[in-house]
């Protein structure tokens, strides 16, 4: 079994809506999603979509990804997010996002990263 990280982009831009959509269906990998979760359980509500994200836990077997769920591996924002309203604050979050999914990969824990999840 696999585990794959996700991040997903500007805060602001579709990359959190697209991991709320992604998680709406069961994965044959653990979906790892490195991001801020209060922002993901945001947009999943604006979205009326069921999430429950599940912290990641590197020390545990990967599962496959059930339908409604996500695993968080949490980066916390630096500011408040409004959808479509950009904020430079946040963008050494993106950064510190795609750098700790980097870690991941060069230490084992996740076998590939997807930056912003889409099509």
């Amino acid at each position: 079994m696999n585990r794959v990280v996700i991040t997903p982009g500007e805060p602001a831009g579709i990359g959190p809506d697209l991991v709320a959509q992604l998680a709406q269906r069961d994965w044959p990998v653990e979906l790892v999603v490195c991001a801020d979760g209060a922002l993901l359980s945001d947009r999943a509500q604006r979205l009326g979509l069921p999430l429950l994200l599940q912290p990641y836990d590197p020390s545990r077997p990967a599962a496959p990804q059930r339908a409604g769920t996500l695993t968080l591996l949490p980066v916390t924002l630096n500011a408040p997010v409004t959808p479509g309203v950009l904020d430079v604050r946040n963008g050494s979050y993106v950064v510190e996002t795609l750098a700790r999914a980097c870690d991941g990969c060069l230490n084992g824990g996740v076998c590939g990263i997807n930056y912003r999840a889409g099509p």
